[in-house]
């Protein structure tokens, strides 16, 4: 029975074996048949479907972001040291130019003062005296020329003693808004110590970064318009566009002017600046058939004459009901709005024309 059952287990593994090659060996030929066939049958073109648009005068215009500053921003700090006793001007109110900010302590600069008057007075008596009787001739040149020099030393002492007991009153250098107080009364302050903040609000500036591409549309005195994130839409003039692009970013410093005489904008609003530019030839094309290519810009895929695909790069202008306008398409321009993403650039295809 043990030599029965090993010819059994022999003949199921041949059965096997023989099984294997013979079905593999049908099935491949049928593979190779329909292969074969295949490459006989002509590869057919991707269908695509387009809409023919044409060109339309377009305003244009730049939208740039960028927020709100004061025209001028300055620390008005003490030139002589002293304790503030006086404040007058509160944090938020209207200063003009000249109002006083901050009062320090007379000290002793009123003795300096009245010293430098009592020291000018004797230096101009010695003076003519000695004049006098140069005249006559009992003094010298030399003698009238050294109290001359005394007399106008004494006159620069105190000269210098009046603007030392000035600088104890520290006021606004222009009209503007005490926006900030550093100095409170009784506080000490050292020479160059900030009394406070004053901001020149009218015009206001928008400013905004603008990238080298952009950069050449723009000419000062050109109107524009500011969206404050606040709510106030404003109109302005651009004041200035720097000539020297900023190292890090490679954008130019822009500034758009606008009037604000009561001080209701402030400074510091995030904004959008909106500047018309001169109409140009765009399409509208849907927003579904903007695409980008390998390098990363953006295009329109379209069909030419011989119903070849071409990528044309467009610059994006504006959203609208319907689509977006771009410029840069040839006029008029067939579309790829159906099947577009299953077709590359230079590929024949078999267009349809959208009803």
């Amino acid at each position: 029975m043990r030599f029965n059952g090993r010819y059994i287990a022999a003949i199921v593994i041949v059965i096997l074996v023989g099984s294997f090659f013979l079905f593999g060996t049908v099935f491949n030929n049928r593979d190779a048949g329909q292969a074969a066939q295949d490459g006989q049958a002509p590869s057919r073109a991707p269908r695509v479907v387009y809409e023919t648009f044409t060109a339309e005068e377009q305003p244009g215009y730049l939208v740039l972001r960028g927020r709100t500053e004061a025209l001028r921003e300055v620390s008005v700090r003490a030139e002589t040291g002293g304790r503030v006793v006086e404040a007058p001007a509160p944090e938020g109110a209207r200063v003009e130019e000249g109002d006083l900010l901050c009062r320090l302590e007379v000290d002793a600069r009123q003795a300096a003062l009245d010293q430098a008057r009592a020291d000018l007075r004797a230096a101009q008596q010695e003076y003519e005296g000695a004049v006098t009787l140069s005249d006559r001739g009992y003094r010298s040149q030399n003698s009238v020329a050294a109290l001359e020099a005394a007399r106008d030393g004494a006159r620069a002492r105190l000269e210098a003693a009046q603007q030392e007991l000035a600088n104890i009153y520290i006021r606004a250098p222009f009209g503007g808004w005490f926006d900030r107080r550093d100095a409170e009364i009784g506080d000490y302050l050292a020479p160059g110590a900030s009394c406070g903040v004053v901001l020149e609000l009218d015009p206001l500036l928008a400013v905004a970064q603008v990238s080298e591409s952009d950069v050449g549309v723009l000419e000062p005195g050109m109107t524009g318009e500011a969206q404050l994130i606040t709510g106030e839409t404003v109109t302005g003039t651009l004041r200035r566009i720097a000539h020297q692009a900023d190292p890090a970013t490679r954008t130019f410093r822009t500034e758009l002017s606008i009037a604000n005489p009561d001080g209701v904008l402030r400074s510091g609003i995030t904004t959008e600046i909106i500047i018309p530019l001169p109409a140009q030839r765009a399409h509208l094309v849907p927003t579904t058939v903007l695409a980008l290519n390998e390098d990363g810009h953006i295009g329109v895929r379209i069909i030419d004459s011989n119903d070849r695909v071409r990528f044309v790069e467009v610059e994006w202008l504006s959203d609208a009901p319907g689509g977006s306008w771009v410029a840069g398409l040839p006029d008029p321009a067939r579309v790829i709005v159906q099947g577009q993403d299953f077709v590359e650039d230079g590929a024949i295809v078999e267009s349809v024309a959208a009803p």
